[in-house]
């Protein structure tokens, strides 16, 4: 939709479910289909932007005998739809400027014109989708090392101890040309991941290794900038605890870490 890449609209993704979170599809959300619609009802969690969600696209069990393969559907939902309502909003560590919360359905009824990819194609839908944002999302974390490394390298060259630069001690320079190592690692499995987005089916392969790769990356560069900027690194006015505070959601969101490790393992046939 023109809106939501213009921004207009913001959009949350209904999956995770208070007892199914990496077990995505052992959802207990239910979509009955009542003539020419669909009746839904169940509770999502840990949406995010769902407390301020313009649209949702919500994941709900058709045919629980079937599961991911057939079983799973995925329906347009509008805010202010009757039965459709946002629960508690949860506080969290980081990522305090994106708001996540939960959703709730009740009796939601939708025609079947809400679903979205046919009946029975949510689980691919949501697999695809996971690649992309895989990939997508890491890219943010590119800039926000290169952010990371040029605070840490301008503090190395001016910071006087003992009589010279900090930036002079290999205990320092050494572990920022590892942050710097880390970021052009990081730059060509995301690029490479994304020039293969919707050309090739290992792409799965190549978005769990660059999520789990640059997700940890970017934790490792904030903690080793704090490190750097020593007692400023943990204060405010820097910026820095805020970026290593929001680095580790990224270990989380979009599948966790283990997660990914399993998924890597799985193409390896392990």
């Amino acid at each position: 939709m023109r809106d939501l890449c213009e921004g207009k609209l913001i959009a949350v993704n209904g999956m995770t479910e208070p007892e199914s979170g990496s077990d995505a599809f052992n959802m207990k959300t239910r979509a009955v289909a009542d003539g020419d619609d669909f009746v839904i009802n169940g509770v999502k969690t840990f949406s995010s932007n769902g407390p301020v969600a313009d649209l949702a696209v919500l994941y709900a069990q058709t045919d629980p005998d079937r599961g991911y393969m057939g079983g799973v559907t995925a329906f347009l939902i509008e805010a202010g739809t009757p039965g459709f309502t946002t629960g508690q909003v949860f506080d969290k560590m980081g990522l305090r400027s994106c708001p996540i919360g939960e959703l709730v359905l009740d009796n939601v009824r939708v025609p079947r014109s809400a679903v979205l990819g046919g009946v029975g194609g949510g689980g691919p839908i949501f697999n695809q989708s996971m690649e992309w944002e895989r990939a997508c999302l890491v890219a943010v974390h590119l800039g926000a090392m290169e952010r990371l490394i040029e605070q840490a390298v301008s503090y190395a060259k001016t910071r006087k101890s003992f009589g010279k630069r900090i930036g002079e001690n290999q205990a320092v320079s050494h572990r920022i040309v590892d942050m710097q190592v880390r970021l052009e690692a990081a730059k060509l499995l995301t690029y490479r991941t994304a020039t293969r987005l919707d050309r090739l089916k290992s792409v799965g392969f190549d978005a769990a290794i660059t999520k789990l790769y640059v997700s940890e990356s970017l934790v490792q560069t904030a903690l080793d900038t704090v490190r750097t900027l020593g007692g400023y690194g943990i204060m405010t006015e820097y910026g820095v605890e805020r970026t290593l505070r929001d680095s580790v959601a990224g270990t989380l969101y979009s599948g966790t870490n283990d997660m990914q490790r399993n998924i890597i393992a799985r193409w390896l046939g392990l």
